[in-house]
């Protein structure tokens, strides 16, 4: 580094008749941006490899895939160059274990019409500008007829531009590349039945990330009301809830997706395990949303709590946000769940153990009841075991959260 900075300091550049502030700019582009070019370096290159490790399964299976779709063009159909059938296989497989059967059955049929049209048409009239843009309508016409998927038909019109834009047979026969296609995509459909596939690590971590935004809306919440009623916090608390929506959306849908994924293929073993996902991610969706509202109301009815009050529901509510950091890190690991629910239900007993009066107090206490009984079955808690957890709040509101509320939140 010290030899990098006496020949810059030696350069041609500096010893030009510069401004200042084109010095000092060289100067600081010198001793800032040169010494963090190793380290941003590092930094994508571990980044890249992590891409790498996530991705090198599903690409290892989609290659063999591609290969076995040629050999059985080449040996078994007799075909000279099977391009298609290597190129189907690789398409409906792609580079990521997100292989949906009914979306790769999509892409399959979407590239056989595609070839096809493409083939009887071009062996018609040629080829040329009017007769892609013609190959190109008439397929994507005819995939939306054959089924409602997106992918098929993007892949039936990208087929046909390749078939037209190709010039004399790829594979043996007069429409040996339509049945190359085919070829390809029930390889592809083998592989995705047959291929074990268990992507539960990559599922708890989203899982854990919409666990931790539970406790970082819960501790905000906590932090609005020990300042003595801060709206700022409690307004930022709403939107971490609001911010958050999406992602345990999409964790729910990633988990409904598997669960219908595999129930056809040799992973159905693991059906029952994706359906007890799907119905922890779906109890932190109702968690998320009653805590939304929770947040909503907090900003006006916190200010008519008292200071004792006000910091009693901030330590639940921190002791919930604690508990929740540890049930995510479990959740991440796989570790057994049974110390969360514990530490889920010292937070209700300590809930049901004050003596509330006040009536707003206790409208926000019943909310956040609903809270703790759904994260608590999302910890593996059965319904009455997190009813028993919390008992009843003799003459509060019930802690159900109805549409209006959600209305009133959104």
């Amino acid at each position: 580094m010290f030899q990098l900075s006496f020949q810059l300091a030696n350069s041609p550049l500096a010893k030009l008749d510069l401004p200042d502030a084109v010095t000092s700019a060289y100067e600081g582009w010198a001793h800032d941006i040169i010494p963090s070019i190793p380290q941003r370096l590092s930094k994508r290159g571990e980044a890249g490899w992590s891409r790498v490790r996530a991705a090198i399964g599903p690409i290892l299976q989609a290659g063999a895939a591609a290969g076995t779709a040629f050999l059985v063009g080449y040996y078994i159909f007799g075909h000279d160059r099977p391009f298609f059938a290597a190129l189907a296989a690789w398409v409906c497989l792609g580079w990521s274990f997100e292989r949906e059967l009914r979306r790769v059955a999509e892409i399959a049929i979407g590239v056989t019409i595609g070839v096809t049209v493409g083939d009887l048409v071009v062996k018609q009239i040629g080829t040329g500008w009017w007769q892609l843009s013609s190959i190109l309508v008439v397929s994507t016409i005819l995939a939306r007829f054959v089924d409602s998927g997106k992918l098929l038909t993007t892949q039936a019109g990208s087929q046909a531009i390749i078939i037209t834009g190709l010039a004399g047979d790829v594979s043996g026969g007069p429409y040996g590349r339509a049945l190359d296609a085919a070829i390809g995509g029930a390889v592809a459909l083998l592989f995705t039945i047959l291929t074990p596939y268990q992507p539960s690590k990559a599922a708890r971590k989203k899982t854990a990330q919409a666990i931790q935004a539970l406790s970082s809306t819960a501790s905000l919440l906590a932090s609005g009301l020990r300042k003595g009623y801060n709206p700022d916090t409690l307004e930022g608390a709403l939107k971490t809830a609001r911010s958050s929506e999406s992602l345990i959306n999409s964790v729910i849908d990633q988990a409904t997706g598997v669960r219908k994924q595999i129930h056809w293929t040799v992973n159905r073993k693991y059906e029952k395990q994706w359906a007890e996902f799907e119905y922890r991610d779906r109890m932190l969706n109702q968690a998320l949303r009653s805590l939304q509202v929770l947040a909503r109301r907090m900003r006006f009815d916190a200010a008519y709590a008292t200071e004792e009050q006000s910091t009693w529901f901030a330590d639940i509510l921190g002791r919930y946000s604690n508990a929740c950091l540890a049930f995510a890190q479990d959740v991440k690991v796989g570790h057994a769940l049974e110390h969360d629910r514990q530490e889920l239900t010292s937070v209700a007993n300590a809930l049901i153990s004050y003596q509330i009066t006040n009536p707003v107090v206790a409208t926000g206490a019943a909310l956040f009841r609903a809270v703790i009984v759904d994260t608590l079955k999302a910890a593996g808690a059965t319904q009455a075991e997190a009813d028993a957890a919390l008992g009843v709040f003799p003459g509060s509101p019930s802690a159900a959260v109805t549409e209006e509320d959600l209305v009133i939140a959104s």
